[in-house]
């Protein structure tokens, strides 16, 4: 044994060498793939580019300010809702479920300079319940499940643009966080900033199950096999306890709006026809105004006459601000004769 190596050694460890150099890409790519290919990959690095980059409202040039002040819908005694899932990374699959931040704070440029103003669903039930006061050309931006993207990368925006915003929180979701969605202890935070109403998306019903003959439906609108409707009406009651309990512990009011998961309340995506009227026997219980997402292409503006439980909200895809404007519009000329709600400044 010498204290050289022979030439046949050193050429084995070049080799060893190079193969090594070469597989390291290789080696990335299950963490690359985490990163770019599954939700909670998506979170962490929104996590580290809002820490690096913090989201900021774009400043509007005087022609664009011009022009969303110009188109801007006008209206009293109504509300236009907006449902929002994600604000982040997308893939494929969540599709148009997520806007990217830059285009989100597009949305909210706009709108200020469209003299739109926001309010909460905890606001929007008020005026159903209440007849309390709504401000003209009201506006309720909402998200759904309690995503941290959506508040990590929303919240800055809405400081800076002075507005609010209202999130349907999955309460289970929020008691066992992980990097996709937000914990309790954010969740207050976001709320104690005051530009947060915290509201419920169900305990544990955020979920399909399998049904008699294989079928797969939303947990909040169907039977499980051999589930009888009282035994279901038992499981939906305890679920909307436990949701409006949790929220009242953690954010120090009690729910007073609630959003259906996947919009299911009955009407389809049942294998019953008497769930629609438990679950909305069950929603009013705790509830004074629910929203979900039938019929897209005819959504209006909400008014007090409509029916409080069966509220309508557009999803917000990634469009232009100003045609963000233009829907709202559409919606504000599809308003029939509904009266509006009482009150109205």
């Amino acid at each position: 044994m010498t204290l050289s190596e022979s030439l046949p050694e050193r050429k084995s460890r070049t080799r060893q060498l190079i193969v090594g150099i070469l597989a390291l890409p290789l080696s990335l790519l299950p963490f690359f793939g985490y990163l770019n290919l599954t939700p909670e990959g998506r979170s962490v690095r929104d996590r580290v580019e809002v820490a690096l980059v913090p989201p900021e409202l774009p400043r509007l040039s005087r022609d664009q300010a011009a022009e969303a002040a110009r188109n801007a819908p006008r209206y009293r005694g109504a509300v236009m809702l907006l449902a929002y899932h994600g604000v982040g990374s997308t893939s494929d699959a969540e599709g148009g479920f997520i806007v990217s931040p830059d285009r989100f704070a597009e949305h909210l440029a706009v709108l200020r300079a469209a003299g739109m103003h926001t309010v909460t669903a905890r606001q929007v039930a008020d005026a159903f319940e209440n007849g309390a006061p709504l401000p003209s050309e009201a506006v309720m931006i909402s998200f759904d499940d309690g995503r941290s993207d959506a508040m990590m990368f929303a919240d800055p925006l809405l400081e800076q643009a002075g507005l609010v915003a209202t999130m349907f929180v999955i309460t289970n979701a929020a008691s066992e966080p992980g990097v996709y969605y937000a914990g309790w202890d954010d969740i207050e935070t976001y709320a104690d900033s005051g530009r947060w109403d915290i509201e419920a998306h169900t305990a544990a019903m955020h979920r399909e199950q399998s049904t008699e003959g294989g079928h797969m439906l939303p947990a909040l609108t169907s039977l499980t096999a051999g589930e009888s409707l009282a035994s279901f009406r038992a499981r939906i009651r305890g679920d909307l306890a436990r949701a409006s309990t949790a929220i009242e512990a953690h954010v120090g009011d009690p729910a007073v709006a609630f959003a259906y998961p996947f919009g299911a309340y009955g009407k389809d995506r049942s294998n019953d026809p008497a769930i629609r009227r438990i679950v909305r026997q069950e929603v009013s219980r705790r509830y004074l105004v629910a929203f979900h997402q039938d019929d897209q292409g005819t959504i209006p503006l909400a008014t007090c006459a409509n029916e409080p439980l069966g509220l309508r909200r557009l999803e917000v895809q990634s469009w232009s601000g100003m045609e963000l404007l233009e829907r709202i519009q559409t919606a504000a000329e599809r308003r029939a004769s509904n009266a509006p709600c009482a009150g109205t400044r």
